[in-house]
Formats: C-alpha cells, structure tokens, sequence
C-alpha cells in the first residue's frame, strides 16, 4: 500500500512532493514496521491527556462524510467564484449562473472509481473523454458549472497562461435540432491550452484535482480590468461613474473632465483612450508601405466609427464628440509628416512611451495641488503631452533637444520620488525602455550615414 501510495502522488503538488520524499526516505523503516504483528505495541493507540483525537473521534470517523464535505466546499468555491465574475463584469452580455446547488437538500456523496486507461496523470490520453455527472453529487455539479462558466467569460478579458493570443484558433460548430432539424453553426475561440483544460476539467474524479482547475482559471482572468475598480488614467480616481469613459479596446478609464482636450459629454460611438489611439498610431507608422493619407485615415476611423457599446458606458446622456479631439488627430498626423527623419523617429519613440504600461505618472504634467511640494523641488518640470506639443508645433530643431526633455522626464521622477515607490519603479522600468529604443535609433543613423 505504501509502494501504491509512492506512484500515485502528483509530482506537481507541494505537500504530495513532500510526502513522496519522506515517505522514500523511511520506506525501508516503515516497511520493517509493517512487517511485525498487528497485536504489536506499536499499533496500539494509547492518547495521551488532553490529545486531540480520541478514542471515540476514531470510532465515529467515516471516510464517506468527509469525502462529502470537501466535494460540497468545492461547489461553493465554484459559486462564489461565478459571483465574483459577475460583480466584475467579465461575463458575456445575457449570462447568469444559475441558482446556489451547495444549498440543495438532496445532494449525496459519489465515487468516481478510477480508470487506469483515463486517469487524469496518463501520459495518452483520448480527445474525448465523457464521465458519467450525478445530478445530486456535489463534485459533478462542480465540474459542469464550472465549464459552462469558462465558455461565458468574455474572451478579451482571458489571458495567459490559458490564453495566449498568438495561439487562439477560430473553430466552427455546426448542431441540428433533432426535432426542427435546423442546422445552426456557431463560431468560437479557442486555445490549445484552453482545450487541454477543458478536457482535464472533464477528466477530474476528486475535488483536488478540481480544485486545481480552478486555480488555473482564476489565474487567466484579467480582474485588473474589471469595470468595478477602473480608475482615470489621468488623475487615478474612480469617483464620478456618470463622467467616467471607459476605452473600448484596453478597459482603460478616462474622466470626460480630464480629457485633453475636453469633452462636454459622452461621445458617440467607440471610445479609445490616447494610449490606443497612440499604439494603432505606431503600428501604421512602422508600414514601411504606408502613406501620410492612409495613416491619417486609419487613425480616424479607429477612434470615430464604431458603433456605441451601451454596456461599457455610463447611464447618462450622449452627446457628439467634440471636433477637437479629431482635429488633434489630424493635426499630429499632418504635422508629423513634413518634419525631418530624425524628428519623425523622435516621434514614434514618443508614442512607444505613451503607449507603455508605465507611462501613467508622465503622460500629463504634475498637478501641484494634488502634489505639494513640487514645485519647490522641480525646477523645470517636463510630461509627454508637453514634448507631444512642442513636437507638433514645431518647437524641436533637432533630436537633441528631443533628447533633453526626455532625460528631464525621468531625471525629475528620479530626483522627487523615492526608487522603491510606485512612481520610482515606474520610472525606471520606462527610462530602460526609452534607453534601449535611442540606442537602436542611433544605430539606425550611423548605418544610414555610412
């Protein structure tokens, strides 16, 4: 039983590791304990006064009922998780769990014995493996909410290691109603470790192993998205609800009083943040087939003519967007494009850096009231949005000069905030980002000029 025991444990699991290891180490003892009599006085249990198991703890133990409890908490953790994902918003549009089945009075214990052939650790296994689920057992009733959560959640809020987006494939599934005999065909996402997981919730015979597919799925979802705990990009609040744009593409969030320029209401159609904006902006610029015109006119159809998504706005009324926020579009594109190599290259570093996760603290110049003492420190203070002005106007007569303010950014941040705060780390991680991309675009002229 012990040798039984040895190969069956995950080698994967932290305790079940641990326990192979102690287990090897003393099976040679063990096996010699095992070997004596069972009248031995080594098998007699005698507690000592106050020990925690008793003698009638012993006799009234059953396998089966604990067995039942962990499968019951199993489901609930399932539930609790559903509810979770429907207070973040990440379900699809129409989506419910349905009712608590962890309160249901006529749930039993079932044992799914296990198959050699179909063990959920065989190293061959078939593609399809179909388990008979019990209606009343809590462990199956987990296993089914739990696929049928999976296949509700919003694809765009999956992400690794489940879903990679450089692996998702787009399948068909063509089902005929066996008493219309309509044909409907449905189109959807998948992954190959997404499909992996899927077969090995189906696999699961024990709550531990459910457990674990669980684990792997929370761990998949982008809460950080959640449209409960959005905030503005531009001063990190998540007041104002009834002000609070939320970016079409990336979740990002935006106050319609923050906004540069500003915005007098709700904007029709899909809304990009200007670190999107920024980010399509770039990968039309790196084309080396692309024209000023067709940049121009991808920039503005990206951000003005998708329809509305009344789910991801507010419940307040929409007005048009302002021709201004349109017109900088242009603008940059316009301006851009007549200047020289080096400038439009500066330029392309620049929306990089707007468009990096860190970029947050530099993107809009410091509010001295919500910063005091700022000034007082920094002397020449310098943003992204300031070096995007200067670029547009076109206040920059050489990349030199590019490069000052750049340093000025990151200088600044490194001589008020602390290396180990959130806006230090956050310096230093973009001041490496724009260090490596100067160093190529130096590269890049030298090669040029030779």
């Amino acid at each position: 039983m012990l040798e039984t025991l040895i190969k069956a444990l995950h080698p994967r699991g932290i305790r079940e590791k641990s326990l192979h290891k102690h287990l090897s180490k003393h099976l040679a003892h063990l096996k010699e304990m095992c070997a004596r009599a069972s009248s031995d006085a080594i098998f007699e249990f005698k507690p000592a006064e106050g020990h925690p198991v008793s003698q009638e703890t012993l006799d009234k133990w059953s396998v089966e009922q604990w067995s039942f409890q962990v499968d019951l908490s199993v489901l609930q953790s399932v539930e609790n998780f559903e509810q979770r994902v429907m207070s973040s918003d990440l379900q699809l549009r129409g989506w419910s769990p349905l009712s608590l089945d962890s309160i249901r009075s006529d749930l039993k214990y079932f044992e799914h014995k296990v198959d050699a052939s179909d063990d959920i650790l065989a190293k061959v296994k078939r593609e399809e493996v179909w388990l008979h689920r019990e209606p009343d057992n809590p462990l199956d009733l987990a296993v089914l909410r739990l696929i049928d959560m999976e296949q509700n959640v919003e694809r765009r809020y999956l992400k690794e290691p489940l879903w990679i987006l450089s692996e998702v494939q787009h399948e068909k599934i063509v089902t005929t109603d066996p008493e219309t005999m309509i044909t409907t065909e449905n189109q959807y996402s998948i992954t190959s470790r997404m499909r992996l997981w899927r077969q090995t919730v189906e696999r699961c015979r024990s709550s531990a192993q459910l457990h674990l597919c669980l684990q792997q799925l929370e761990k998949s979802l982008a809460w950080e998205r959640s449209v409960s705990i959005v905030t503005c990009i531009y001063c990190r609040k998540g007041d104002n609800d009834d002000c609070l744009l939320l970016c079409d593409s990336c979740d990002r969030g935006c106050h319609t009083y923050c906004h540069r320029p500003l915005m007098t209401g709700i904007p029709e159609g899909d809304w990009f943040c200007p670190n999107c904006v920024a980010q399509q902006s770039e990968s039309e610029y790196l084309k080396p087939s692309g024209s000023s015109r067709r940049i121009k006119k991808s920039v503005q159809r990206y951000q003005d003519d998708s329809p509305i998504k009344q789910s991801r706005r507010r419940e307040t009324p929409a007005t048009p967007q302002s021709p201004a926020e349109s017109s900088l579009v242009k603008k940059r594109k316009i301006g851009t494009r007549s200047q020289s190599p080096d400038l439009t290259f500066c330029e392309i570093i620049l929306m990089e850096m707007e468009s990096h996760d860190d970029a947050w603290p530099f993107l809009e110049p410091v509010n001295p009231r919500l910063v005091p003492g700022y000034r007082k420190i920094i002397k020449n203070p310098m943003d992204f949005s300031t070096m995007r002005n200067k670029l547009l106007n076109g206040r920059y007569s050489s990349f030199e000069e590019f490069a000052e303010d750049a340093e000025l950014v990151f200088s600044n941040c490194q001589l008020f905030n602390e290396d180990d705060s959130e806006v230090g780390k956050a310096g230093l991680i973009l001041k490496k980002f724009y260090e490596s991309r100067w160093e190529e675009f130096n590269q890049e002229r030298e090669n040029n000029s030779l």
